[in-house]
C-alpha cells in the first residue's frame, strides 16, 4: 500500500524562478567550447534555430541564429522561466534603428543551471516562432531546434 499511495502522489516542483537575461549580439557565428571558453567563428548559416552548448564551467550557452533585420544597435533580450527541469524562454527583440553592422545571431549564457536533464521551451513573439529541445547540463554536450512557425 505504502508504494501505491508514494506513486500516486503528484510530484512538486516548487516555485517557478524568473531571471531576464541580455544576450551579446553577432553575426553569423558559430560557437565552439574550449577549456572553459565560447568562441565564436564566422559561419554563413543564418536559418532560424536555436542551440544549446554546455562547457566545462557548468554553463550553458544558449545560441539564437536567424534574427532578422537587426543591427548592432538593437538588443535581444529573454525571460527565463525555470519551474524544476522544465525551462521557458520569452524572446523580446528591439530591432537597432541607427544603421549599424547587421548581426543575426543572439548569446544567452544561462550560469544557474545544475548539470540534470533539462526541457527547454523556446518563444519568440516578435517572429511568431517556437522551438522545444531537451539537453543535459554536462560538458560538451550539444542540442539545436529549428524556430517553427
Amino acid at each position: 500500500m505504502a508504494i501505491v499511495a508514494f506513486l500516486a502522489k503528484p510530484h512538486t516542483v516548487g516555485p517557478a524562478s524568473e531571471m531576464l537575461l541580455g544576450a551579446s549580439l553577432s553575426s553569423s557565428g558559430k560557437v565552439i567550447c574550449n577549456d572553459n571558453s565560447i568562441e565564436i567563428v564566422e559561419n554563413t548559416e543564418s536559418e532560424h534555430e536555436i542551440i544549446v552548448d554546455c562547457d566545462d564551467r557548468g554553463s550553458v550557452w544558449l545560441r539564437r541564429t536567424g534574427l532578422d533585420g537587426m543591427d548592432a544597435s538593437g538588443a535581444v533580450s529573454a525571460k527565463i522561466v525555470v519551474k524544476g527541469t522544465n525551462i521557458t524562454i520569452y524572446e523580446r527583440v528591439t530591432p537597432g534603428r541607427y544603421g549599424d553592422n547587421p548581426v543575426d545571431t543572439a548569446l544567452f549564457d544561462m550560469d544557474f543551471l545544475s548539470p540534470q536533464r533539462y526541457w527547454l521551451r523556446y518563444e519568440s513573439e516578435a517572429t511568431n516562432r517556437t522551438a522545444t529541445l531537451s539537453f543535459r547540463n554536462t560538458p560538451g554536450y550539444h542540442a539545436q531546434a529549428i524556430l517553427k512557425q
